[in-house]
């Protein structure tokens, strides 16, 4: 069984339904959506552990049920007495574009390596096949947690861990660009696979295309790049090599929400599987497609169960 860790951090979700005034609760996150997806396209085939910290309140016990209902493991889940999970608030337009309001300036997830420094010897940290994290994933540390979190990945990689990251810019969490250079470039370099979008890297590094994207990140020897430009297709960097694939386009969008985090799931899956980088990559996009033609960052398992049986992997 492949054993997959997914850190970072989940909050409190509340969204509305079509023409509701009332807001439901939720839990989601860029990464937390990931470690769903990865689980449900692998069922038993992988072990997928959540890297983070919550509170002792009510509502991370529920995120913990939540969790278990998705059968992803919380081996890695620290409880923290002194603070509470992130929350935040999502609105959505008639195009399916997002807006968010967040509180999470004290969330218990900031305090996940000092946990995490504690518990090295917790089995679920040995015999790691591939380790996720992205740019909110480094976000939401401080300077000093990220230098101690390098070095844990560091050890994992020596261990022979595939490394995974999702640049995944929020500016609104880091103090400056410059900051967020810093820390993208340790973790681009520590990088097996990096799953980066275009419209992260026009704001960080001024790209204008898939292929400016590419030319940045190429130098940094990372074995597996695939560039991910929403409806104008995604673009493959292998051992030197670029291919260029489309993608069909949704016709009707209701929530991009999790788009990113669905294709990360999905395309991870695949290559766990053995598939092709082009195989898993087309794979991503169907699934991507499905999630966005729907409400919520983690769509009904029923209608994504389906989904995995008319465009299997």
């Amino acid at each position: 069984m492949n054993n997959i860790i997914v850190m970072g951090e989940c909050m409190i979700e509340f969204g509305r339904a079509d023409s509701d005034t009332l807001y439901h609760k939720n839990f989601a996150g860029d990464v937390f959506n990931t470690a769903i997806y990865i689980k449900r396209c692998l069922k038993s085939q992988a072990r997928v552990n959540f890297l983070t910290a919550v509170g002792t309140d009510d509502n991370s016990t529920d995120m913990l049920a939540m969790m278990n209902r998705e059968s992803i493991a919380s081996d890695l889940v620290y409880r923290s007495s002194s603070a509470q999970m992130g929350l935040y608030l999502i609105n959505v337009d008639d195009d399916g574009e997002r807006s968010f309001s967040y509180w999470r300036e004290s969330s218990a997830a900031k305090q996940v390596v000092s946990f995490l420094c504690e518990d090295l010897k917790n089995p679920a940290l040995q015999n790691v096949d591939s380790f996720f994290f992205s740019g909110i994933s480094l976000a939401i540390l401080s300077p000093q947690d990220r230098e101690k979190l390098w070095h844990f990945i560091v050890t994992l990689k020596a261990a022979g861990t595939k490394i995974i990251f999702d640049p995944n810019y929020r500016p609104t969490l880091w103090q400056t660009l410059e900051e967020t250079r810093d820390a993208y470039a340790a973790a681009f370099k520590l990088a097996d696979i990096a799953l980066p979008g275009v419209d992260d890297h026009m704001v960080l590094y001024g790209a204008k295309t898939a292929d400016d994207v590419a030319t940045f990140l190429e130098p940094f020897d990372i074995d597996e790049i695939i560039i991910k430009n929403g409806d104008q297709g995604m673009l493959i960097c292998i051992d030197g090599k670029r291919i260029f694939l489309d993608v069909d386009p949704v016709k009707q969008v209701v929530d991009t929400t999790s788009a990113g985090d669905a294709f990360n799931g999905a395309y991870l899956s695949a290559r766990v599987l053995g598939k092709s980088a082009q195989h898993a990559a087309n794979f991503a996009a169907k699934v991507s497609a499905c999630v966005i033609q729907h409400k919520g960052a983690i769509v009904d398992e029923a209608v994504f169960s389906q989904q995995l049986i008319d465009c299997p992997m």
